[in-house]
């Protein structure tokens, strides 16, 4: 049986044991407990918890966006087959023609599983990097970088990836969220980096270097320019586990792995 819930007060000790297995754990939980624990304080947010008799076999918590057609998975914390297929069926149910998006635990064998039983689209395993180390100023890269400028949004607009839900006309409008870093060369844009700024932990979502400029340190300088501004804030980001070239590049700006918190995005529709 399904019900809606409003406080997390009565299953912390189920959101306690699920966690505690490596194979079951959430990455958005394991990544910051407030994902959880804050989600019914903001707009849009349901969670729901999943029960067979007495026992609490889920808890799962979903952004729900109607005008848009999307869904995205905040929380989900099962171990049963059974309690996320039933979820999953309630969801569809209630969300028809729309989007749903996960980001669940690669090691999550069932979920994986009924996942790809839903011809879900799978992308590659991520992991998390933590901002850590300060460069030394010698090492400081100099290339033009700002804050994105009028004059250049068209540019921006673009160059800007389309296989996304955040395009550049989103990233633009919320100005409370996202700021736009753009790298400019010969009075063209070359390189731009979408980041968020509103969160005690920030995160480079979209990282854009033309391939005529790579290794010429502009997406260091991109990076180096939202870290220094985000500053006394942290920063981490989501990398793909098999891009080594990309995770040196974090690495060579002052990035470290976070253990722990390897995830993979799944998506399907209704």
């Amino acid at each position: 049986m399904i019900k809606e819930i409003f406080s997390f007060d009565l299953y912390e000790k189920f959101i306690e044991d699920v966690s505690a297995s490596a194979a079951f754990a959430d990455p958005h939980f394991e990544f910051d407990h407030r994902n959880l624990f804050d989600s019914l304080k903001k707009a849009n947010r349901k969670a729901y918890v999943v029960t067979e008799g007495e026992k609490v076999s889920g808890l799962f918590v979903w952004l729900i966006l109607p005008v848009e057609k999307y869904v995205e998975m905040l929380i989900g914390l099962s171990r049963e087959e059974s309690s996320i297929r039933e979820m999953l069926a309630h969801m569809e149910d209630e969300c028809r023609g729309y989007q749903l998006d996960f980001v669940i635990n690669p090691q999550h064998d069932v979920f994986c599983s009924l996942l790809k039983g839903k011809k879900a689209r799978f992308e590659e395993e991520q992991q998390w990097m933590a901002w850590e180390k300060e460069m030394d100023a010698d090492n400081q890269y100099q290339n033009e970088i700002m804050l994105l400028p009028r004059e250049y949004e068209a540019q921006y607009i673009a160059r800007h990836h389309q296989d996304t839900y955040w395009i550049a006309e989103k990233v633009m409008e919320a100005k409370e969220r996202f700021r736009v870093f753009v790298a400019i060369h010969e009075e063209k844009v070359v390189g731009y980096l979408d980041v968020t700024y509103c969160y005690e932990r920030n995160e480079p979502y979209d990282l854009w270097v033309d391939n005529a400029f790579h290794g010429k340190g502009y997406e260091q300088a991109l990076l180096q320019a939202a870290i220094n501004m985000n500053k006394p804030g942290k920063m981490m980001v989501l990398v793909d586990v098999s891009h080594n070239d990309e995770i040196e590049m974090y690495k060579s700006i002052g990035f470290v792995p976070a253990p722990g918190t390897n995830s993979v995005y799944a998506t399907y529709k209704t």
